[in-house]
């Protein structure tokens, strides 16, 4: 069932025997043991691609809760400090990735030594089934979906600008004076929308039209953009900390701040949670609130 859940994770044989760390042909044979145990087909293979049958679709949400069952029975009479143990596939976005979460990372694998961690940072959100990913960390309000979603805090979301920029246009004091400044467009895909600008003002929230002449699809790109007198931008205020105090940055309107922004931790839908999610959710939560990471309202 381990083998057949990881196809289904991976896509392919070929990942999915990478991931278990066994032959292609074992994992093929052990999928072939499983549909003839079963006496059905789980899995259509061309030349091509590997999907699942009806069949196979409903096997896994039983196979994936069976196999969750085991590894939480076997978890049953440990000691509640408990060990992480086996692969942790995480995906987060790639500044708090770098800045953050991955420089702490072997504190985490010191404590517990026997977990492997894979780490992926992507700004835009990824389909946890399909990429085989066990969690993921995300800024920002989120679609109704079908996934577990635990709340790690606020961040503040703070306008900044670079020296130059301010220089060239002036510094707004007032909402009423972006009509005259550009922003940098933040958008996961092109063609974007009309730029518009977010601050709440006696508790209500207000949108402004904007202009822009640039739009990136990453937080790289952003800093970047803004960096080099391009726009003002938004952004949350642990991410420019060092760049606010070598004053490479300056905040602007910081009595018209944009609202805040929850940072969550999501997982697959599961009747057991494997205990190195639970395990990874408390760890990042604490180093999160140590790096003053969330609003302190």
């Amino acid at each position: 069932m381990q083998a057949f859940i990881q196809v289904m994770k991976s896509g392919n044989f070929t990942r999915a025997a990478e991931a278990l760390r066994l032959p292609r042909s074992t994992v093929s044979t052990l999928i072939q043991e499983l549909e003839d145990r079963l006496g059905v087909q789980l899995l259509r293979r061309t030349t091509r691609r590997m999907t699942p049958t009806f069949e196979g679709a409903q096997f896994v949400k039983t196979a994936r809760e069976i196999v969750d069952a085991i590894e939480a029975s076997e978890q049953m009479f440990q000691p509640a400090s408990q060990q992480m143990t086996g692969r942790l596939r995480i995906d987060m976005p790639s500044r708090i990735g770098r800045r953050i979460i991955i420089p702490a990372l072997p504190s985490l694998i010191e404590m517990h030594p026997e977990v492997e961690l894979e780490v992926s940072m992507t700004d835009r959100m990824v389909d946890i089934v399909s990429e085989g990913i066990d969690c993921v960390i995300r800024v920002g309000e989120l679609s109704d979906s079908d996934l577990i979603c635990r709340k790690l805090g606020d961040i503040d979301i703070i306008t900044c600008a670079s020296p130059a920029y301010l220089a060239r246009n002036g510094t707004p004091t007032t909402p009423d004076a972006l009509g005259t400044h550009q922003v940098v467009t933040y958008a996961s895909r092109f063609p974007t929308a009309m730029p518009a600008w977010e601050y709440v003002a006696q508790g209500k929230l207000n949108v402004v039209a904007m202009n822009s002449v640039i739009s990136v699809n990453n937080v790289e790109g952003y800093l970047a953009a803004a960096l080099a007198g391009m726009g003002l931008i938004q952004i949350p205020a642990f991410d420019v900390r060092d760049l606010l105090e070598s004053a490479e940055l300056i905040e602007v309107l910081p009595q018209f701040r944009a609202p805040s922004m929850p940072l969550t931790l999501l997982y697959a839908r599961r009747r057991n949670v494997p205990a190195r999610i639970r395990i990874f959710q408390h760890w990042v939560s604490d180093l999160l609130c140590k790096e003053h990471v969330f609003s302190d309202s």
